[in-house]
């Protein structure tokens, strides 16, 4: 799908925002966008509502922390930041 190629595109940007200039910007569209859906992945994982906000934070700082390690030729942002979060996850 073409939106779906556009937004990925845009939150490989994003994310090089991030990693090149800092940008809470473009930090803020990724916390927005992926928060949220992080939290209900671990839940349905079964990490209690705590815990899986918990986690999702962690991640999304791990992305600002991180951000020039990512690279789109690899993943999506969004399967970069779920296996971060699975990760985290499991390390708890």
């Amino acid at each position: 799908n073409a939106t779906d190629l556009a937004s990925r595109t845009d939150f490989a940007a994003d994310v090089a925002a991030v990693a090149h200039q800092r940008d809470r910007e473009a930090f803020t569209r990724l916390f927005d966008h992926f928060a949220p859906r992080l939290q209900a992945y671990l839940q349905r994982l079964g990490s209690d509502p705590a815990l899986a906000e918990e986690i999702a934070q962690e991640t999304m700082v791990a992305l600002w922390r991180k951000a020039a390690l990512f690279d789109p030729a690899k993943s999506s942002v969004g399967t970069w930041l779920y296996r971060i979060a699975r990760n985290r996850r499991i390390d708890r």
